[in-house]
């Protein structure tokens, strides 16, 4: 039988806390869902009108209530087996941190769902590298001069706009190291070895209890391309993509 709850924003976050512990042992990648089947969240004063003045704590309690879900985080990790553009194969871990928040097209559908800035890390040639950042990266490369490169869209995640990248093409961000693997700078345009390089890290997120915790390369591409004919970007770097920003300036 459920259990009927007073909701206030301590029950509230306790209920989320308690939550998060049940579906983590019992391998649920979605608290909401415990808490619906198994508690009854009851607002005050359900059965009679609300007045203006009645409002004004309910409205501070759901702003309280979205900075207790904000509070509420998962961090996933995985591994990936990256084939490279010099024949290598490499292993990359990935991070990143899932919080409750809600849909772009819907504020009021809260899940938990990825933050933009994710962590990668690999060795290459002995040498450890780390990024950190919010740039959608689809491709790990090793330029001629023998150090790798990361790739991104420009306008994934709006990171041109953070960045004030300006509109090129393609409409690509190209990520070099510095010296010590883990300051990471853009020159105004990507090099051209790199077009046509297909891509080679996992850009699909799915909710955290569903991500793998090692992808082959096959996995990845398997991931990646659902319908991917439509999108020749996400294949592979092309020499011609545009995004939508440079398409409006043409």
């Amino acid at each position: 039988m459920k259990k009927k709850v007073m909701l206030t924003p301590l029950v509230l976050f306790l209920k989320m806390e308690e939550a998060m512990m049940r579906t983590e042992n019992r391998n649920v990648s979605d608290p909401f869902s415990y808490l619906k089947k198994n508690v009854t969240l009851t607002p005050l004063a359900l059965n009679r009108k609300p007045s203006t003045k009645a409002l004004i704590p309910r409205i501070a309690l759901a702003a309280v209530a979205v900075l207790l879900f904000t509070a509420c985080s998962k961090t996933v990790q995985w591994e990936e087996e990256v084939p490279l553009n010099t024949g290598d194969t490499i292993l990359v871990k990935r991070t990143i941190k899932y919080v409750y928040q809600g849909n772009a097209g819907n504020p009021f559908d809260i899940a938990l769902r990825p933050e933009f800035k994710e962590t990668i890390e690999f060795t290459w040639k002995a040498k450890s590298y780390r990024y950190e950042g919010d740039a959608r990266i689809s491709l790990l490369a090793i330029s001629p001069q023998n150090y790798p490169v990361l790739v991104a869209a420009a306008e994934g995640q709006g990171w041109n706009w953070v960045n004030h990248y300006a509109c090129t093409i393609p409409f690509y961000v190209q990520l070099v190291p510095a010296h010590e693997g883990l300051e990471w700078t853009w020159p105004p345009k990507i090099e051209t070895w790199l077009y046509e390089l297909p891509t080679n890290l996992l850009m699909a997120r799915h909710a955290p209890g569903k991500m793998k915790k090692r992808y082959t390369a096959d996995e990845v591409r398997l991931e990646n391309f659902p319908g991917a004919e439509n999108w020749p970007h996400k294949q592979k770097i092309d020499p011609a993509f545009a995004g939508d920003l440079c398409k409006k300036r043409k």
